[in-house]
């Protein structure tokens, strides 16, 4: 009997996989089930200190994987408001893409901008008194206090100790990038749930802000609309701004799915000059297969938010969420069986032009 050729091209994502592999996650962030038997757990580095010299404290016992999860593998995907070359932006946008090989099965989960979280005790930031932090000025402390290039271990590290998450890799994209690299591609094409008139203002001039105007159903965006789009203040704050996000996810995700497997090394090569990533080529073509393999409305996933998160004052008076990292564990444990936020309907749209009385960009 003939197949179908969706069948055809879910075949060849998985041949092609196993041709390339799954991409080698970083040696430092290795759960205990990975390491080689002379470093296993209950593994000692014996060190015979000299005369009167205190050793070094061990080393933390390496991470638990979460559970449920073997065989998962967690790409970071950033959008950075870097609007100088002098210093490092916030991270406006954070979505978390896992992969699970064994069935192909693609998810995802957003992390709001506010989440606070405990920051490692690395270099000298706890004795500065920096021990927390919001989630999106992570990686700004850690180039700020640390040095250059550390922003992103450092993101990586507070992942894995507060979210229990392995960032296997990241790929980060600033705001011209990201405009860049849609027009590079054509444009995208974007499901919008909601109507949305809001006007945004160009940084250092005197300008009238700039309209952007979109209407609900299937539109195609091009790298500034999109940009709007997903900074767009229209709904009830970081729960739909994250649903936006999740929005344009897929319609990159229907971008690749669109190219196949053909498409893939021209694609890479269109979009790697806007974004920054520690993903290769091959990496990159073994983590957009599950694209081409997967229809974009099987895609699982959630938001952090509440009642996962609630709101919290510090005493230096920031607006923050805490997690409730019992909540967060159920729904990551269950997350490629749930329905992504961005799939789902919702039964009231705000007014067209809600957004337009938040002015404070």
């Amino acid at each position: 009997m003939a197949r179908e050729p969706g069948e055809l091209r879910h075949d060849a994502a998985r041949s092609f996989r196993g041709v390339v592999g799954a991409p080698t996650p970083p040696v430092e962030l290795l759960y205990e089930d990975e390491l080689g038997p002379s470093l296993g757990l209950g593994a000692r580095l014996v060190v015979i200190p000299a005369a009167e010299v205190e050793p070094p404290p061990p080393p933390p016992p390496p991470p638990r994987r979460p559970a449920g999860l073997e065989g998962v593998s967690f790409v970071l995907l950033l959008g950075s408001d870097n609007r100088t070359q002098k210093v490092v932006g916030r991270t406006d946008s954070m979505i978390v893409a896992a992969f699970r090989d064994r069935d192909g099965k693609v998810a995802a989960f957003s992390i709001p901008r506010d989440l606070w979280v405990a920051l490692p005790d690395v270099g000298a930031l706890h004795e500065e008194g920096r021990d927390h932090a919001r989630i999106s000025s992570v990686v700004r402390v850690g180039e700020a206090r640390l040095g250059k290039g550390e922003g992103m271990p450092l993101l990586r590290r507070t992942l894995l100790e507060q979210l229990g998450i392995r960032i296997d890799r990241y790929a980060s994209v600033d705001f011209q990038g990201f405009e860049a690299l849609i027009d590079e591609l054509g444009g995208i094409d974007v499901e919008v749930e909601c109507p949305i008139i809001d006007c945004f203002w160009i940084n250092g001039t005197e300008a009238p802000c700039e309209m952007m105007t979109v209407e609900a159903g299937r539109n195609h965006m091009d790298g500034a609309t999109a940009l709007s789009f997903v900074r767009s203040r229209h709904g009830t704050g970081d729960r739909d701004r994250t649903k936006r996000q999740q929005v344009v996810l897929l319609g990159f995700a229907e971008t690749v799915r669109a190219g196949g497997l053909r498409g893939l090394p021209g694609l890479w090569r269109r979009a790697s000059p806007f974004v920054t990533t520690d993903l290769s080529r091959d990496d990159a073509a073994y983590y957009a297969s599950f694209a081409i393999e997967n229809q974009v409305a099987a895609i699982g996933g959630f938001s952090i938010k509440h009642p996962m998160t609630a709101r919290h004052v510090t005493p230096d008076g920031k607006h923050v969420l805490i997690l409730d990292r019992e909540q967060f564990e159920a729904a990551l444990a269950k997350m490629f069986e749930r329905e992504l936020p961005a799939l789902r309907e919702r039964k009231r749209c705000p007014a067209p032009d809600a957004a337009l009385t938040f002015r404070d960009r």
